[in-house]
């Protein structure tokens, strides 16, 4: 616990902007520190542009061109562990603190738009009954860039009608509040027998083509960065639901990832589900779970309901013992990876430092983060 000397939070920005590297100088200066524009410094930002792991980022984006199908090859090139498919790339850049302002990130973000405004999310948003699995993926990469085009301050027409259209949608089970989603031994006769046992989730609350989906752990991120000004009083409602939907503790009973989807429109395949809110258990060994405690954090401190939830409570309370004597935080290192290949919403890209090596590091991340914590929650 902190002494009386400590460090409060003005001399705690002060010291990151003295000791942290350019990420964190740079977050830190437009973030925290208020006296900034969000453009921030140009020194600082040509410094941080300039970076290796930054300037590797921007070119992996120029390796994708325009949505005209979605089969598997395209699937696995954005979707997957790996640190180049654009489901991981964009949001690294993102936490290095890139967003709408920097030209750069700007013409290459510009070409995205499309992945979300395209004929086949088109018909699965018209008719989500009779999506096909390939609408259906292209459903899933425009929650997922939508949720990345708001984090990073782009408020395109189309993307704010697609977050609020699937706001509407998954407003239907959260004020329900119906957590009986797999569907029964009798409605599963004709499933083939290799998936006997799997939790099939019922078609119409699959997250990409139900009728009343489930909320992808995407949506949850656009949800947290579009602005106030879009939101209605019938919105804020639908809103309140899902949050207060997805931190229920019979949400988090649900296997990760909800557990399978059994498509209608090809009864012989069956494919994995995600991604859920899986809210990591409270004392957990598991480094999977840990890697996603301080990432869940962040999110979920930008909803007033989250924040009264006992699961956030809880985790901040424990979040508050790792502060030191000086006033600055060090949380355990498995709270703050950065793994060579996984899933950026598992945690798996949790590092500001490039220099992993350096003894601060851990401190210089655990307390920014922090900090970021507790301005979203004031």
């Amino acid at each position: 616990m902190k002494e009386g000397n400590a460090m409060e939070t003005r001399d705690l920005i002060r010291w990151l902007l003295k000791e942290g590297g350019p990420v964190i100088r740079y977050r830190s200066m437009c973030e925290l520190e208020g006296s900034r524009t969000l453009s921030g410094d140009e020194a600082q930002l040509d410094t941080l542009l300039w970076t290796e792991k930054t300037r590797w980022l921007l070119e992996q984006m120029d390796l994708f061109g325009p949505i005209t199908h979605v089969d598997n090859r395209v699937f696995n090139s954005l979707h997957g562990m790996k640190p180049t498919c654009l489901e991981n790339v964009i949001p690294r850049l993102l936490e290095r603190g890139l967003r709408a302002g920097i030209t750069s990130f700007d013409e290459k973000m510009e070409r995205f738009r499309q992945y979300v405004d395209n004929p086949l999310v088109h018909r699965a948003l018209e008719k989500p009954e009779s999506a096909s699995v390939e609408e259906g993926r292209a459903l899933f990469i425009a929650t997922v860039m939508a949720s990345y085009f708001l984090r990073g301050g782009y408020e395109y027409d189309e993307i704010i009608q697609f977050v609020m259209h699937r706001m509407e949608l998954l407003s239907r089970l959260a004020a329900e509040k119906n957590y009986d989603i797999h569907m029964s031994d009798a409605e599963l006769v004709r499933l083939p027998k290799k998936w006997a046992g799997k939790p099939i989730i019922r078609p119409e609350m699959v997250p990409s083509s139900g009728t009343k989906p489930l909320p992808l752990i995407h949506d949850l991120f656009a949800f947290a960065y579009l602005p106030a000004v879009f939101l209605k009083n019938q919105n804020r409602h639908q809103l309140e639901d899902i949050v207060a939907y997805v931190t229920d503790e019979r949400y988090r009973a649900f296997p990760p990832g909800y557990g399978y989807i059994w498509p209608e429109s090809n009864r012989r395949v069956c494919y994995a589900c995600g991604w859920n809110l899986d809210l990591p258990y409270l004392g957990s060994e598991n480094p999977y779970q840990q890697r996603k405690i301080v990432q869940y954090m962040e999110l979920l401190a930008h909803f007033p309901a989250a924040r009264k939830s006992p699961w956030f409570q809880k985790r901040m309370q424990i979040l508050e013992t790792y502060q030191t004597e000086r006033g600055t935080y060090c949380f355990p290192s498995p709270y703050l990876v950065e793994k060579k290949a996984g899933y950026y919403v598992g945690g798996a890209y949790m590092g500001l430092e490039d220099n992993r090596r350096n003894p601060k590091t851990l401190e210089l991340e655990s307390t920014f983060r922090m900090l970021l914590i507790k301005k979203q929650i004031a």
